[in-house]
């Protein structure tokens, strides 16, 4: 696909000191729709729905009377520490109503003992919207937060850690401010909030890198619209720096062509991006724009040097026309109500502003999983109508390519040949599937939005894609209001579901080359999905943790911070549905089946290796680690390391071995028993005489 830079521009706001957190949409003109009969709820396919339990019940962490995005907007709130013995979540609540919204931690360990919840900051002050990441050596947590402000701006980003590695949570430095006036950016008034943290390597092998990025909640565009520049930083620092309560060292930096969005160059186009850090140094922004004047485009802004230097920015127009189905008369489905001529539709990612962005654990692509909405040209889409998509869209940097693949709602018969799926299509063979008793077409409906209200669709979106370090395997999580919306409409066949959603949990063991469909889950207790678990609950909120952890035997679990609201609807977002009854803040974890999923590229392939491996403990680690991993049958087999060349350094066992747990050890040593240098390696067991391998990626720091 053909690389282009256009220079386009980015929307969004504040409302109030209250509410002055909130990003709005660009408003698209909206179309009026007959309301005669569609299909209802897509009814799957013959792909694996993945076998579940949970491990840790829901448990309350906190009350809050603060109801919106608790976590963030585009990162994740909890993160795995990478020694195995816990993890931390970040979020702001409100513990009464009339309390300031407050930045808090919990520490949760292995077993799913809530151990820790405390503020960070003593001072009680107003603040929101922590960014969390962990430092892969020492597990201590870096957090990032902004709160309301006196200076010259109305906001200031403060920024601390935990010294976990001196034997316990809650060992918190004194926060500091990392971000007011006194950082030199495009203008004096720039305020940039709202602020994400990510660990990753560093160019000083010595080292770690932590970054800090931010939006600009101030506009300079001649029309007002207000807009979102970034303001990167960066970091390095080690055990010593966390000893001695450093405040570190930090760069800064802006992105050019966003500095220009944000001066209206050109007008009426925004942004919505999400940040992300590979393991080998890339850093990038990945999203989509909703352009007026410009186009709709799918881009990057693209660093390969651990976001030193510049930014390359690479896009494709994100629209796709798609043909106006024929009703059994002959007529167009889709026709202007003023003048009766038939409409023309395309399909283009819109309202899917809460996503994050992951690199592959092979840091071979880069994704985020958004919606994709029918619209009509020039420029309005459907509100009343549930026509509104899952995709995966994905960047290859190696190419400078995007693709998207319609995702587990309405799959289809090719869901990879980035033509999105027609719902009223889903065999493709270019004929309509179904008419309503009055010839009419109808379509699968889709809406992967917890609350219904038009102009809250915005605020309430939310998906999550998760990886595994090492073996390939994905989650995506996202909650579904398809039913919720059918109910509201007053379709009787939906009755009861006026204040229930649905979470689903969709798996890849391939790094997303193939999904499962999804674990459904939900509260209502009439139906085949219900989970006791949640009985009573409207979870609205939902965020996984950042890693999938190995359990062996093709299990992972999965950890999950949620919000239990007890009013349905947010009060506290900008639309302000629902009533001011608080609610929970919530931590469960649960063991998801990924031993039965498609691990080539066939979607018919499924094959499960004799061989089992566990992630090495520690990793990172300096200078041993230990592999653990299984044997289904006794084996002749050889254990390998090699450096990301492909060459082999050592081998660490060669031989016979019984069916069973087993365990080997490397001490970062080559086979003439010289120390390697730090960096990534790689280790492989192989069964001889068969074609079975577990391939796993292993981090030296020294």
């Amino acid at each position: 696909m053909k690389k282009k830079v256009i220079f386009i521009l980015m929307l969004t706001v504040v409302i109030s000191l209250f509410a002055n957190d909130f990003m709005q949409p660009i408003q698209k003109e909206t179309a009026e729709f007959d309301g005669r009969y569609q299909k209802r709820v897509y009814e799957g396919s013959s792909r694996v729905i993945p076998d579940f339990s949970f491990i840790t019940e829901p448990n309350i962490i906190l009350t809050s009377f603060f109801d919106y995005m608790p976590g963030s907007y585009n990162s994740f709130p909890l993160r795995i520490q990478p020694d195995g013995n816990g993890m931390y979540v970040v979020f702001h609540a409100r513990e009464t109503a009339a309390a300031n919204r407050r930045v808090y931690y919990a520490y949760i360990d292995a077993n799913g003992n809530i151990l820790n919840v405390a503020t960070i900051e003593t001072e009680d002050v107003f603040e929101g919207y922590a960014g969390i990441g962990i430092d892969p050596v020492t597990s201590d947590p870096l957090v990032s937060w902004h709160e309301v402000y006196s200076g010259p701006i109305s906001h200031r980003d403060k920024f601390s850690y935990d010294l976990y590695h001196l034997g316990a949570a809650g060992l918190w430095k004194t926060p500091f401010t990392l971000i007011d006036e006194t950082i030199p950016t495009p203008f004096d008034d720039d305020d940039f909030i709202w602020p994400y943290v990510y660990v990753g390597p560093s160019p000083n092998a010595d080292k770690r890198r932590v970054y800090v990025v931010c939006n600009n909640y101030i506009s300079h565009q001649p029309s007002g619209n207000p807009s979102e520049n970034v303001l990167i930083g960066f970091a390095d620092f080690d055990e010593n720096d966390f000893n001695a309560q450093s405040e570190l060292t930090w760069t800064w930096n802006t992105i050019p062509m966003l500095d220009g969005w944000n001066q209206g160059i050109p007008e009426e186009v925004r942004p919505n991006q999400a940040f992300a850090v590979s393991q080998d140094g890339q850093v990038a922004y990945m999203g989509y724009s909703s352009g007026i004047s410009t186009g709709d485009e799918l881009y990057v802004f693209y660093n390969d040097n651990y976001g030193e230097g510049d930014y390359e920015y690479i896009s494709m127009l994100g629209e796709w026309d798609i043909p106006n189905p024929q009703n059994q008369d002959g007529t167009y489905r889709f026709v202007d109500p003023d003048t009766g001529q038939p409409q023309e539709l395309y399909m283009m990612p819109y309202l899917c502003n809460h996503a994050n962005a992951v690199f592959s654990s092979d840091n071979s692509k880069l994704m985020f999983l958004g919606n994709m909405n029918m619209m009509l040209r020039p420029d309005q889409w459907y509100p009343d109508l549930p026509m509104m998509y899952l995709k995966l869209y994905t960047f290859d940097p190696a190419t400078e390519e995007f693709d998207f693949m319609d995702f587990v709602d309405v799959p289809g018969a090719n869901p990879n040949d980035d033509n999105p799926m027609l719902p009223w299509d889903l065999d493709e063979d270019g004929e309509v599937d179904e008419y309503d008793p009055e010839g009419y077409v109808t379509w699968v409906g889709g809406h992967p939005i917890y609350f219904d209200v038009v102009d809250d669709m915005f605020h309430e979106n939310q998906t999550r894609l998760v990886t595994s370090p090492d073996n390939g395997w994905m989650a995506a999580t996202w909650i579904d209001g398809l039913k919720n919306r059918y109910a509201i409409a007053g379709d009787p066949n939906y009755a009861g579901w006026e204040e229930k959603v649905e979470i689903k949990i969709a798996l890849s063991a391939n790094n997303g080359v193939d999904w499962s469909e999804p674990i459904t889950m939900n509260a209502k207790q009439d139906d085949d999905n219900y989970v006791s678990q949640l009985d009573g609950m409207m979870p609205c909120y939902f965020y996984p943790s950042d890693t999938i952890i190995d359990l062996g035997n093709g299990h992972g679990r999965l950890d999950f911070f949620f919000y239990d609201d007890n009013s349905f609807g947010s009060y506290s977002s900008p639309s302000g549905h629902g009533q001011n009854l608080g609610g929970s803040l919530m931590y469960m974890s649960m063991d998801l089946d990924f031993s039965e999923l498609v691990t080539g590229t066939d979607p018919n392939l499924v094959s499960v290796s004799p061989i089992s491996s566990v992630q090495n403990y520690p990793n990172p680690f300096n200078p041993t680690t230990t592999i653990a991993y299984s044997l289904d049958q006794n084996a002749e087999i050889s254990i390998n390391v090699y450096n990301p060349k492909g060459q082999k350094i050592n081998t660490l066992f060669e031989g016979a071995q019984t069916a069973g747990d087993h365990t080997v050890s490397w001490n970062g040593k080559d086979i003439n028993n010289k120390s390697v240098a730090s960096g990534v390696y790689f280790y492989e067991i192989n069964m001889k005489g068969t074609d079975y391998t577990s391939l796993r990626k292993m981090l030296l720091l020294k």
